[in-house]
């Protein structure tokens, strides 16, 4: 079966909720019907993603990884991650689905909070107990009876009820350090870089071209991200180079040579030797391999 990526924005997914395309709301069988889940297309979000699936079996592939849909447990989807649903049958499930804009729409002046820290690297997936399960339930009904009820400062409410979700989320997860992360000014370099690798990442490949657009020098960068992240400047580019190139292959039919041109390589040997010198096989290999493996 031929591939393709189809990027979803909220306004596709529902054109009739006051805040299509900020916040919407909705049980999970109506998005399957909607984007054609079981049509082989994979998918593209402008959003984040959150899937509740109480009573549900079959699998998601996020990316480069399968994940089994068990009742109780709880997805995050990322902006611009790959996904697509595999034999997904529920019987009982919701999706909530937001942008950027509205997470920030109310602002605390606690920066914790922010999209760019707490949603920067939000764990896939979560497996509650009946306890707090019951506590998250509570949150999103609470969301629920806002979003459905045309009431004075719903916006407001909506937006804050949404932190309040999205912390509970974070703390049922293995990451907790995002409860601990000081937020100073070298974590809002790291967090502009991470930015601008996301949105050139096509174009700019090395440090220098980032340290550049951050009047900063490359040295500094580099010291900066290997200090935080413990690895190199260059080395997280590289990695969002690669992501990439893996959602492409994984998800689309395309060939390597449009791979290697969509992701900005004038050599297509040039790509084969960046791809293989970080996933040890050459681009062909790689996904003859994954598909084998079903993953």
């Amino acid at each position: 079966m031929n591939h393709t990526i189809q990027s979803l924005t909220l306004s596709q997914v529902n054109k009739h909720s006051f805040l299509r395309n900020e916040f919407v709301m909705m049980p999970f069988h109506e998005l399957a019907e909607k984007i054609q889940a079981d049509s082989g297309f994979h998918f593209k979000n402008k959003f984040y993603a959150v899937l509740i699936l109480k009573d549900a079996e079959g699998s998601i592939v996020i990316d480069d990884r399968e994940f089994n849909v068990k009742p109780g447990k709880f997805f995050f989807i990322n902006y611009n991650q790959v996904y697509h649903f595999k034999d997904i049958q529920c019987n009982d499930g919701n999706v909530l689905m937001f942008t950027k804009s509205f997470y920030n729409y109310v602002y605390t002046g606690n920066k914790m909070i922010k999209s760019d820290t707490a949603l920067n690297d939000v764990a896939p997936f979560i497996k509650l107990s009946d306890e707090n399960l019951a506590d998250l339930a509570q949150t999103y009904d609470e969301l629920q009876n806002e979003y459905f009820k045309s009431r004075l400062l719903r916006k407001e409410i909506i937006c804050l009820l949404l932190k309040v979700f999205v912390l509970k989320y974070i703390r049922n997860s293995n990451k907790k350090n995002h409860i601990n992360r000081s937020v100073d000014h070298k974590k809002q370099i790291i967090n502009e870089f991470s930015n601008l690798v996301n949105q050139h990442f096509k174009d700019l490949k090395t440090t220098s071209q980032y340290a550049s657009k951050l009047n900063l020098t490359a040295n500094y960068l580099n010291a900066l991200i290997k200090e935080s992240l413990d690895i190199s400047a260059g080395q997280l580019i590289k990695n969002r180079v690669i992501l990439e190139a893996e959602r492409l292959l994984l998800h689309t039919t395309l060939s390597v040579t449009q791979i290697s041109s969509e992701l900005g390589f004038n050599d297509n040997s040039h790509f084969g030797k960046y791809f293989k010198s970080a996933m040890k096989y050459s681009p062909n290999q790689y996904r003859l391999l994954k598909t084998k493996s079903e993953i």
